[in-house]
């Protein structure tokens, strides 16, 4: 029987002599102060998140050295000083005395990570950390720590020495360190010996021991029950191996091979057990997710999902993925992989999950691409040189009646949602339908007659994967029910919610088909745009509502001495009077908004049109709270936007603002932001953007509306109608973005687009899951001290242009004066003005170039100047705070060592007599 009491007084035996001279407190300051240069390094700051990823990173490498550092002497210096004998005569047996030691050293390592706390606590200092996430990190730096104890303990029993204990504790933690390293090596060892089919799964196995993969979901903010079982197995395992060392002084040394070959099978035979067990815990992946957003939990809308599968209903989900990707795709692979088995086990024997390693030119690669599974080529680098590997991260979702692909995995995709939103769609019986009105903005590439040519948009695409998708000729009468006649062999087809893009393009016959649709109360998602970026090419904004439509055949027909075409004019001029009457507000279609209010500073040299609706800037107005649509949206772009305004308010009619400006914006008419001109090439007026020094802006301190839901469920004028006024917010590059993840913003653009047509089909399930995100716990320190320096920063941007603009205009209106005078110079026949005057005007002109590129120069070099004093203003906060940051953690082990050493020497001195003490 073990007992405690035993235990404890050979615990207190060794805690108060590990602290009884200063060398136990010197290695607890140079764990704290090492735990915060690796924790708060420049990465740190690159990052700018407030938490511990830098530290947990290289975690195993530190303990690497602190724990032999604490174990060195447990064992040893009892054998050194011979008071190894006299403990173990002590009435106390192996097994209490091997417990009362590790728990000293536990006790020893535990006042380290107290210590450490330092720098939780300099993190709520910067910011606002996540608390579940600091808590699992500790939970795992203590775990690893008090696993690597025992193997520590392990070399200090083999040896007098404390020096040799120390090396051999170097070396045996190494193992568990630095292991998944062997992974590579074994997995070309099996290839080398004819096992490849079974080299990865190996591989994968060998890498999952090892201390950094087993601290991975403690860093995340996840209490693993697999990683718990591991440290403790293993810290099991080598205290038995203590156990059987301290025992050899009992062999007989006629015994002792027979004994060693005894306990080695012993040995053996509990490794293997231990390790069955730690696959079989593997197989039911229990973990406590600790994170304030619980984003390593499935969702609510997630298990409704999966348990709402019918009986006898197969759903198979085929992963695609490389064994090998670059490292910032490293964690989306983990949690891809992650998420996979969580939804394997969840859906039991109605969702067959099945992960494919893919390798380069292998039969598998083939297969992922017959099933359109495409390798992306990523570019990264790798030992200061710039590599590229072709990544398999996809998969496909398959039903006995449906299938969904998921092409690439990108680090922005949520992953949960697409996996969730793909079952879903294939457990359907019938999908419900889309329904893309054919513009001139060319959405569709399919059916006939207008946008049927190039290739789909890709919100198309986005849409197929929950919806189906059709095209909508508005040239043919669409009933109210829904239903397009006129088509090929009097082809008959459903849908549910209509999505009309630059429906201002449409003729007036089309624009009635249009409307009769918009009356009969049908969901439709309309985007307009008074300035399409999307159509901007060599030609100019061709698609602009206030342009004429492009002549058939372009320039091309007048140069082939062909007849032109008149274009069909558009319905109501372009201006959408009829819709606009219709839902009882007012757009202007050539008037821009524009928003000063600019919380990103990275894309500060963006004009105002580039409107940035954010809840860090614009935190009351920018989205509605009310909308399900918008309730959960943080950050949106819109890039020269309209403006809607409700006209007058009907009792029955709902109008719901969506997507609101800043009281820092305004509104630009056509002509002062846009310069109109005629095209040789298409025939027709075009126009182009002005430079931002020559546009004009006044605020009007109002909050401008850029989407609306507007409802009226009245049986007389029914209206389920959301109207943007801005277009470029679905073009294909925020798409693109969204899945690639390359920005530090995560903008909201596809996910508004998603909510708002889940929103008219009434199918928001997903809403909630496409929403959910981490919110991210910024350096919020360091960001203030930053944020006068780029204001500052851009403030003598803005003097530098306008001293430009300014000093150019001195030099136009001294050009000016120096022909008026040549002008009205008497004395000189026409000619002789006129050829003077020539003269005059190129000489004045080539001056004026040069001062344009002077003063351009000079502009540049003031910008550059203070671009480089900002960062190195920065550069100084940063080196500010990490000094901070490395003598903090010191302090306190250093004023504790102070006071329990002078209370010692002071506790010391009064048990000897007064008499023996040396004058």
């Amino acid at each position: 029987m073990i007992r405690a009491n035993v235990i404890l007084a050979v615990t207190k035996r060794n805690f108060r002599s590990y602290f009884s001279s200063i060398l136990g407190y010197l290695f607890i300051i140079v764990f704290c102060v090492a735990a915060s240069v690796m924790a708060f390094n420049t990465q740190f700051f690159a990052a700018n998140l407030a938490n511990l990823d830098q530290l947990s990173l290289q975690f195993p490498l530190l303990l690497l050295f602190l724990i032999p550092a604490i174990t060195m002497t447990v064992w040893s210096d009892e054998r050194k000083l011979g008071t190894d004998e006299l403990l173990f005569t002590l009435p106390a047996t192996d097994v209490e005395i091997l417990l009362g030691k590790y728990l000293s050293v536990l006790g020893v390592y535990t006042v380290a990570i107290v210590f450490s706390l330092v720098n939780a606590v300099f993190l709520a200092f910067m910011g606002d950390p996540d608390t579940g996430l600091l808590v699992s990190s500790y939970c795992g730096y203590w775990l690893s720590g008090a696993a690597l104890l025992s193997v520590g303990m392990l070399a200090s029993a083999l040896t007098s020495s404390a020096t040799v204990a120390f090396v051999l504790g170097v070396v045996f933690c190494c193992v568990p360190v630095f292991i998944g390293n062997l992974a590579g090596l074994t997995d070309w060892l099996l290839t080398q010996f004819g096992f490849s089919g079974q080299s990865y799964g190996f591989r994968t196995a060998v890498h999952g021991l090892s201390l950094q993969e087993q601290l991975r979901d403690f860093s995340l903010g996840v209490l693993p029950l697999t990683s718990f079982c591991y440290f403790v197995f293993l810290t099991g395992l080598m205290l038995y191996l203590n156990l059987v060392v301290i025992s050899k002084r009992r062999w007989h040394a006629t015994e002792v091979v027979g004994m060693e070959m005894q306990y080695a099978s012993r040995t053996v035979c509990l490794g293997i057990t231990l390790v069955s067990m730690l696959v079989l815990v593997s197989m039911w992946p229990a973990r406590a997710d600790l994170t304030a957003e619980s984003l390593f939990t499935l969702s609510d809308a997630t298990y409704t999902t999966i348990d709402d599968l019918e009986g006898g209903q197969l759903i198979t989900i085929q992963a695609f993925v490389s064994p090998d990707v670059p490292r910032e795709y490293s964690e989306t692979r983990r949690r891809l992989l992650g998420l996979l088995r969580e939804f394997d086990l969840r859906g039991g024997s109605q969702l067959d999950v099945r992960v494919v390693d893919v390798e380069p030119f292998s039969e598998a690669a083939e297969e992922a691409r017959a099933l359109g599974v495409n390798p992306r080529r990523i570019q990264y680098q790798q030992d200061g040189k710039l590599e590229v590997a072709e990544v398999f991260m996809g998969a496909i979702v398959q039903s006995p009646t449906d299938n969904v692909e998921i092409p690439f995995f990108g680090k922005g995709l949520p992953i949960e949602y697409e996996l969730t939103r793909s079952v879903r769609t294939v457990s359907q019986k019938n999908r419900l339908t889309i329904g893309v009105l054919q513009t001139d903005a060319n959405v569709i590439s399919s059916g006939g007659g207008m946008g049927g040519g190039g290739r789909d948009w890709a919100i198309v695409s986005e849409l197929r994967k929950q919806y189906k998708v059709i095209g909508v000729n508005p040239s043919r009468k669409i009933l109210a029910d829904g239903i397009i006649e006129g088509g090929p062999d009097d082809a008959v087809e459903d849908f549910d919610v209509l999505l009309a893009v630059m429906p201002s393009s449409l003729t007036q016959p089309q624009m009635d088909n249009f409307m009769d649709y918009v009356r009969a109360g049908k969901p439709v998602l309309v985007f307009d745009d008074p300035c399409p970026i999307f159509s901007q090419g060599q030609s100019g904004l061709t698609m602009a509502p206030k342009l004429a439509k492009p002549s058939p055949g372009g320039g091309m027909a007048a140069m082939m001495g062909q007849q032109q075409q008149r274009p069909e004019p558009k319905a109501d001029n372009g201006e959408l009077r009829s819709l606009m009457s219709l839902l009882d507000v007012r757009w202007d279609n050539g008037q821009a908004v524009y928003d000063r209010m600019n919380p990103h500073s990275q894309f500060g040299a963006l004009p105002p049109e580039y409107v940035f609706v954010s809840r860090s800037g614009n935190p009351k107005q920018a989205f509605s709270s009310e909308s399900s649509i918008t309730r959960d949206l943080d950050d949106l772009v819109c890039l020269y936007a309209g403006s809607i305004q409700e006209t007058s308010r009907k009792k029955e009619q709902e109008f719901t603002p969506l997507l609101q400006t800043s009281g820092e914006s305004g509104l630009l008419a056509w002509e002062e932001y846009i310069s109109q001109s005629f095209s040789p090439f298409t025939m027709s007026p075009t126009a182009q953007i002005m430079r931002e020094e020559d546009v004009k802006r006044f605020d009007d301190t109002y909050s401008h509306v850029i989407a609306a839901h507007i409802k009226n469920e009245s049986d007389d004028n029914p209206l389920n109608v959301i109207f943007c006024s801005d277009v470029d917010m679905i073009s294909d590059w925020f798409f693109m973005e969204r899945n690639l993840g390359n920005l530090d913003i995560e903008f909201d653009n596809v996910t508004f687009i998603l909510n708002a047509v889940d929103a008219l089909a009434q199918e928001e399930t997903f809403i909630d899951l496409r929403s959910r995100r981490a919110s991210l716990k910024t350096l919020e320190y360091v960001e203030r001290q930053t944020r006068e320096l780029r204001k500052k920063m851009n403030d003598e941007e803005k003097a530098a242009d306008q001293l430009m603009t300014d000093r150019l205009d001195e030099a136009r209106e001294e050009l000016q004066a120096e022909i008026t005078k040549v002008q009205d110079m008497e004395n000189l026949d026409p000619r002789s003005k006129d050829s003077l005057l020539r003269q005059k005007e190129q000489q004045l002109n080539r001056k004026l170039d040069l001062d344009q590129q002077e003063l351009e120069r000079e502009k540049n070099a003031s910008i550059r100047k203070a671009g480089l004093e900002m960062k190195r203003e920065i550069r100084r906060i940063e080196t500010r705070v990490r000094l901070f940051a490395y003598i903090l953690p010191a302090i306190l082990p250093i004023c504790f060592g102070l006071l329990f050493l002078g209370l010692q020497r002071s506790a010391e001195q009064q048990s000897i007599t007064a008499e023996r003490r040396r004058r």
